[in-house]
């Protein structure tokens, strides 16, 4: 019944992000999304992992749904301060190597990807647990203080996925 509901759980994501790229709300759709998750779960258990897809999926649906309104919201946020900052000509680009508290590497690769979509920061390399950022706007090269504000809340969510 877990293993059921689990599935289901990402069938409907795969449906959601199917619909969203497609740019059109319609049942037939939406069935289409619903179809080509299922395809697309059982062709990677058999084909790719050869094992259960839960096992490799140490996401838990809802907090990636709760990390992707996050993500969003922060996106916008960075958007406009990187504006500001841009028009005003205050930058001082550099890049800071942070480490991460994340041990799982897809987190870990999730977490760089945020931090590229985030306006202002680029990931530009990943070693372990070490990322290298280009930052737009450095304000510390203390790795422990820049990793906090270059990261802010996304690694405590992820933490608790």
């Amino acid at each position: 019944m877990k293993k059921a509901l689990h599935y289901f759980i990402v069938i409907i994501l795969c449906s959601i992000i199917w619909v969203v790229l497609n740019e059109e709300v319609s049942v037939k759709n939406v069935l289409l999304g619903c179809l080509l998750g299922f395809c697309s779960i059982t062709c990677t258990e058999q084909f790719l992992i050869h094992k259960e897809y839960k096992a490799n999926w140490k996401l838990n649906p809802m907090v990636l749904f709760r990390y992707l309104f996050h993500l969003i919201i922060q996106m916008y946020i960075s958007g406009f301060i990187t504006i500001g900052k841009i028009i005003s000509g205050k930058i001082n680009p550099d890049i800071v190597e942070i480490s991460t508290e994340l041990d799982d590497d897809l987190l870990i690769c999730i977490l760089a990807n945020s931090i590229t979509l985030t306006p202002g920061t680029i990931t530009v390399d990943k070693e372990g647990q070490k990322l290298k950022v280009l930052w737009l706007d450095c304000i510390s090269k203390d790795s422990n203080e820049a990793g906090d504000m270059i990261k802010g809340s996304f690694e405590k969510i992820l933490k608790n996925s």
